[in-house]
């Protein structure tokens, strides 16, 4: 009979999540006692009335299912729903089963918005390397059928694994010997900017937060570049908290799962309590611009395609970030470029509301403009030397930074 376990109420940083669910899928007691089913085995519409538990019993059973064990999700928003399937997801390496369900009993039974988180999912295994490699996703839908099998009584994902199924990942596919410091002196060769300015990561988090908290103070509120952020501490309109979650997943399937979990907690967090979080990726796609470009794109289209954009969006920075308008400012050598240049990949999530309260009476492409000759009037070398040596302790020294027009009372 399939074994229905409760994912874990409780969130914490993603290695820990995997960890927790791993323990919490192995040591779980059946909740409910095996239904009386007829022997015949024929199959049967589920009951409505029955617990959830026991209808997704009953259901696994009438599709021959009984070696699959189903995991019933508390998430009642797409989002939600996106940070469970993830740690799923992250915990195939360790589970012993071929098909595993994922149920959703509380969320809504809207079928066209299932698909879309469906359309999210396919287009998220473009760039993992467990989903879509050894991890395949089938939905199942009380709207929808699948050849002789009866309508699931929740919407569903199964996931099957291949095992043995692609390439390990290893710590060399993303590290190599660069050093974590420069000389003051820049060396005669010609090597790109953005390749000079790329450090290893601290192993200590309590040091990527100190670098990045600095960066922030320095870039971001001194100079200006966002005219919104108060301090390290504060930021929005209202005021409201500043959170640093920092995670050091190597692979795009754990980033989103603790991006999927910082999108829920934003959700569901007073906003002068929690106005912005800054979720810090150090280990992932830090010498690969490109790569963390098609990343982010990902989760913009997310957001549009779920309905999530009505209440947060998203800004990305990265070492080598580059913008692609097509304006001057464009090209890897442009200085506007710094004004999203971190010290490792970041992916900012703001709440809509107060974005679009900021921006009311401004004039369109203030803020961009302010910011490039900003930028300009620190100069590429000068901004180039403070992110590779993580020191913007020249930016203090200046005083004459242009301030952003503000919105009218």
């Amino acid at each position: 009979m399939t074994c229905v376990v409760a994912l874990l109420a409780v969130r914490l940083p993603a290695s820990r999540v995997i960890r927790a669910r791993v323990q919490t899928a192995r040591g779980a007691r059946r909740l409910l006692e095996p239904l009386a089913v007829r022997a015949s085995g024929a199959r049967c519409a589920v009951r409505a009335c029955a617990p959830p538990s026991a209808r997704v019993d009953e259901w696994m059973l009438v599709t021959g299912r009984t070696e699959t064990p189903a995991a019933l999700s508390s998430a009642t928003t797409l989002a939600a729903a996106l940070s469970d399937f993830w740690a799923q997801v992250c915990t195939t390496a360790d589970s012993p089963f071929a098909e595993r369900a994922l149920v959703f009993p509380l969320l809504e039974a809207d079928a066209r918005a299932f698909a879309r988180l469906m359309a999210h999912i396919n287009s998220c295994s473009e760039v993992c390397e467990t989903l879509g490699s050894s991890v395949f996703v089938a939905p199942r839908h009380p709207g929808g059928t699948n050849g002789n099998e009866p309508p699931a009584p929740y919407p569903m994902l199964l996931l099957k694994t291949l095992k043995g199924s692609g390439d390990e990942p290893s710590d060399e596919d993303d590290e190599d010997d660069m050093p974590g410091y420069y000389d003051e002196l820049w060396p005669d060769d010609k090597e790109s900017i953005a390749e000079r300015a790329i450090c290893n990561p601290p192993a200590q988090e309590a040091v990527v937060l100190q670098i990045t908290r600095k960066w922030v103070e320095a870039v971001i509120c001194h100079m200006g570049v966002c005219p919104f952020s108060h301090s390290a501490d504060r930021a929005g309109l209202p005021q409201g908290g500043v959170s640093y979650p920092i995670t050091r997943a190597k692979t795009a399937d754990e980033v989103y799962l603790e991006f999927w979990h910082q999108v829920t907690l934003l959700d569901t967090t007073d906003e002068r309590q929690l106005s912005t979080v800054l979720l810090i990726t150090p280990d992932f796609m830090l010498r690969s611009a490109a790569g963390f470009d098609q990343f982010a794109d990902t989760l913009t289209e997310a957001l549009c395609l779920l309905g999530v954009e009505a209440r947060q969006q998203l800004v990305f920075f990265h070492p080598e970030f580059t913008f692609r308008d097509g304006k001057d400012r464009a090209g890897a050598d442009g200085t506007a470029n710094y004004a999203r240049r971190s010290p490792w990949p970041m992916i900012n999530l703001l709440r809509t509301p107060q974005v679009r309260a900021a921006q009311k009476g401004l004039p369109t492409g203030s803020v961009y403009e302010v910011n490039e000759r900003n930028m300009a009037s620190v100069g590429l070398d000068t901004l180039d030397w403070m992110l590779r040596a993580q020191d913007w302790s020249r930016l203090y020294r200046r005083a004459d930074f242009i301030e952003h027009a503000r919105p009218p009372n």
